[in-house]
């Protein structure tokens, strides 16, 4: 009589996940926090930071509340602030380059919608829309500019329609599309324009065909001059916000600029900036100021995830027959 064996169950071997990291590079950020809503610093610190301090935010959370006295105390003994920022003028040894810089082509074409002027602003009055600092580029730029704080080198530092940018690196994802990235986030789209083609231009048709047309598009950085909108006597920060750190911190109080004249601000300045709208910007008694990033205990430093932008243009094109 034969021996029956019972059967075992036997579990399957248990899946070994593969070894493979997921994670971001990062950088050393301020982050002006003591402005920012609840709302607002928990999704900062969420989606902006590393998980180690995401795990701190309860004690960011605590920091912030017990901040909150102070700044309503500062929005009420400091109301009004902004609205009495001047324009100095600058010396009149600088007007050959002043006008050399304002007849610039693209000088001319950037700031072609709204009148603009060149003046010296003091920094700790210029409303902030930005809340944070790369703390490493900014230290690349105080590091470029500590030799260099005449007045002569303030003006080609901050209102020279050229500065050296970090390349921008291309690649053609498909016949029709192509794409763009830069570690400066200031890349962008400037726009597409009819050209009318020359003999020169032939050498880029590698589809052959009888070139009638062309259609040019630009993509680059933005406007290089520290800028400013001025509405009323207040003035707001639009472009060079990490050249005007950098510089204050260097210890510089006053620098040129170039401003832009806003005569009604609910049609001329931009819905938002950097996230802050216009409302906030141009009508709070005491938004955020340039001189708040320097108050101790107003800002806290994070690891923040490390970005590049990547600007994708794509051709569309509709080819039909229609009715004559």
């Amino acid at each position: 009589m034969g021996v029956v064996l019972e059967a075992k169950q036997v579990d399957p071997p248990q899946a070994l996940l593969p070894e493979v990291s997921v994670g971001t590079n990062s950088f050393s950020q301020l982050y002006l926090f003591a402005f920012a809503t609840q709302g607002e610093l928990f999704h900062h610190v969420r989606m902006q930071t590393l998980k180690e301090e995401v795990a701190r935010y309860p004690e960011i959370l605590g920091k912030w509340q017990d901040l909150q006295p102070a700044i309503q105390a500062l929005q009420h003994t400091e109301a009004h602030l902004p609205d009495q920022s001047l324009l100095d003028p600058l010396p009149s040894e600088l007007l050959p380059r002043l006008e050399e810089i304002a007849g610039d082509p693209l000088i001319e074409k950037s700031f072609a919608a709204i009148p603009f002027s060149f003046a010296a602003v003091e920094i700790d009055k210029l409303v902030a829309p930005q809340r944070s600092v790369n703390l490493e580029y900014a230290t690349r730029l105080k590091k470029a500019f500590q030799e260099r704080l005449s007045l002569v080198d303030l003006v080609e530092i901050c209102l020279s329609p050229r500065r050296e940018m970090p390349p921008i690196q291309h690649l053609e994802v498909a016949g029709n599309t192509h794409v763009f990235s830069s570690q400066n986030l200031d890349v962008r789209f400037l726009g597409a324009f009819f050209k009318t083609l020359s003999s020169e231009d032939l050498q880029f048709a590698d589809f052959g065909g009888i070139p009638a047309a062309a259609i040019i598009t630009f993509v680059g950085y933005g406007s290089a001059p520290v800028n400013v909108f001025r509405v009323d006597n207040r003035l707001v920060l639009g472009n060079g916000f990490h050249r005007v750190f950098a510089l204050r911190s260097l210890g510089v109080t006053k620098i040129p600029v170039l401003v832009q004249h806003v005569r009604n601000w609910q049609l001329e300045f931009p819905p938002a900036l950097s996230g802050l709208p216009r409302e906030y910007l141009l009508g709070a008694p005491r938004p955020v100021l340039m001189k708040d990033f320097f108050q101790d205990g107003f800002s806290i430093v994070l690891r923040a995830k490390q970005r590049v932008k990547a600007v994708m243009l794509q051709q569309a094109v509709n080819q039909v027959d229609v009715p004559a």
